[in-house]
């Protein structure tokens, strides 16, 4: 896609030089901006990322032209996302699409930023900044471009930041609940309730929150909670926990 983009540059410009004869500098400013992309482009296919990175800088720090700047710019982000340096990554795509709105190449820059903010996702006792910036994008170029990205790739992508962001809150709630703020608990485990409803842990979610329900004096929401558990599809394991709990609590 962007090699067929960047043929396709070459010979507009070409085709724009060619209609003079005589040779301007604007015209050998050209030339010398093509030669270094052309150059940026054979060292990231050797995998030589910082050697393409100097030679699309040129490009850009030429001023040569609106499209050969743009696709330098554009070209920096994705050698820095093959050196896999996602920060500097991101911030070269956010560049490219601050400065270029409604760039034919937007959608392909904004699917590559959510990529980058996907590779940054830390594990889920950790921040989650990454992860709420990977579902932001992916669910901004689904609504703004449909026509040009695979919604069930995306729909996966923002699916799993679903599933990572309720795994978070359900680890902090944990947290609460061994650490008997059950109040704290208790507001966590809704939370996953009513904004990730698919999250396919939400059994052991249920059984948290009547956990944190009757040990904070709530009895009657925890023997609903209780009963709207029994509804759900529970491993044996679960089962078992579940059975011993109201056993010793007499529910």
């Amino acid at each position: 896609m962007q090699r067929t983009f960047i043929l396709l540059l070459t010979l507009l410009i070409i085709s724009g030089c060619s209609s003079n004869k005589a040779v301007t500098p604007a015209t050998t400013a050209d030339s010398e901006a093509m030669r270094e992309l052309q150059q940026g482009e054979i060292a990231m296919e050797k995998g030589r990322y910082v050697n393409a990175i100097e030679h699309w800088q040129k490009v850009r720090d030429s001023f040569t032209s609106p499209e050969l700047t743009a696709l330098a710019e554009m070209k920096i982000g994705d050698a820095y996302y093959e050196q896999e340096d996602y920060v500097s990554a991101i911030a070269s795509y956010e560049d490219f699409l601050k400065k270029h709105p409604g760039h034919t190449q937007s959608a392909s820059v904004m699917y590559r930023l959510g990529k980058c903010h996907f590779e940054e996702i830390l594990s889920i006792d950790r921040d989650q900044t990454a992860t709420r910036n990977a579902l932001a994008t992916f669910e901004q170029l689904l609504k703004n471009y449909p026509e040009s990205v695979n919604a069930e790739e995306l729909n996966g992508y923002i699916k799993e930041c679903h599933n990572r962001l309720a795994s978070n809150e359900a680890y902090i709630g944990r947290f609460y609940l061994k650490t008997k703020r059950y109040d704290a608990a208790i507001t966590r485990f809704n939370n996953i309730r009513s904004v990730y409803p698919d999250y396919p842990q939400l059994p052991s979610v249920l059984f948290n929150l009547a956990q944190a329900q009757q040990l904070g004096g709530q009895t009657e929401q925890a023997s609903a909670t209780l009963s709207l558990l029994q509804q759900q599809p529970l491993n044996e394991d679960l089962r078992e926990e579940i059975a011993d709990f109201k056993e010793d609590h007499n529910i």
